[in-house]
């Protein structure tokens, strides 16, 4: 399986299916990125898949009111901030960016 294909194959678990179950995430550093979208896994973990890779691999625009929630990239820093010091530890790298990352690259 390549890596994007498993990468919507886990983003696409994680929200049952449904991209409208995930929560929208707004970009604020990168302005000309449409957003992120986060879902949780089994174990509560994030899974984030650009909104922009998630129209490349599927032909499908997200409108992000019909998410079921929406979050600022603050917000998803703030609620997340524990997680984020241990995954990535003195890290000065856009979070989202290096989550979505790391989510294509899980075996």
């Amino acid at each position: 399986m390549n890596i994007s294909s498993k990468q919507l194959y886990l983003f696409l678990t994680a929200c049952s299916g449904n991209w409208r179950n995930s929560i929208y995430i707004k970009c604020q550093r990168e302005k000309d990125a449409p957003g992120y979208l986060l879902a949780a896994d089994r174990d509560g973990q994030p899974v984030i898949l650009a909104v922009q890779q998630f129209y490349q691999l599927t032909g499908v625009w997200i409108d992000p009111a019909e998410c079921c929630a929406q979050l600022t990239e603050a917000g998803f820093e703030a609620l997340y901030a524990q997680y984020l010091l241990w995954r990535l530890p003195g890290t000065e790298e856009y979070p989202l960016r290096r989550l979505c990352e790391e989510n294509s690259s899980t075996p």
